[in-house]
């Protein structure tokens, strides 16, 4: 059984994890279903004061009847559950600012006696987060969102430097651009 704990010492050590008692949902599902599924995981990720804002690895051990899932493939098909955990985990209410910061994903089954439930691992060489409570979206004309500190946004000086961000980030185009780019982005 693991222990849910969202600590400041856990993510500095690279290395969050927690258990959602729920079944997944599949990406096929209904809206509804998919929204409360979401309800239901955001109660637990909430509980979190930081929030992972670079690239991570996550690991999903989902413990369910192996009678329930031979029974069942259309509602257990791994690649069916996958998007939905990831797009739980995402916001102010998750633990990522966005599943796009995820470079890896491990699904296991594991068979249990048990109702359904699961095990989620976030972890990554440096795992970078920030406050939650510190932290806004700022979004560009072409609707991109990027976190910002609350306090940076009252900086006139950061607010152009955001400016020639989004400049600067617009002006990609080609993958050649972003290696080109990615220093200077990251200095901002």
């Amino acid at each position: 059984m693991i222990t849910t704990s969202f600590s400041q010492k856990n993510f500095e050590h690279n290395h969050i994890q927690f258990q959602i008692v729920s079944r997944p949902v599949s990406f096929q599902n209904k809206n509804d279903v998919k929204k409360k599924f979401i309800s239901d995981v955001h109660k637990i990720t909430s509980q979190s004061k930081y929030i992972v804002t670079s690239t991570c690895w996550i690991a999903i051990d989902y413990y369910c009847q192996h009678m329930k899932r031979m029974k069942n493939p259309g509602a257990y098909d791994i690649d069916n559950i996958v998007k939905p955990i990831l797009d739980s985990l995402t916001g102010l209410n998750g633990v990522l600012i966005d599943d796009v910061i995820v470079d890896r994903v491990t699904v296991n089954w594991v068979d249990t006696p048990n109702n359904d439930y699961l095990d989620i691992e976030l972890q990554y060489p440096e795992l970078l987060y920030h406050k939650k409570a510190d932290l806004i979206f700022v979004e560009s004309k072409n609707g991109w969102c990027f976190p910002a500190a609350q306090s940076m946004i009252k900086n006139a000086t950061f607010i152009e430097l955001l400016k020639r961000y989004f400049e600067t980030w617009n002006s990609i185009n080609t993958e050649d651009d972003y290696y080109k780019l990615i220093g200077i982005l990251g200095s901002v």
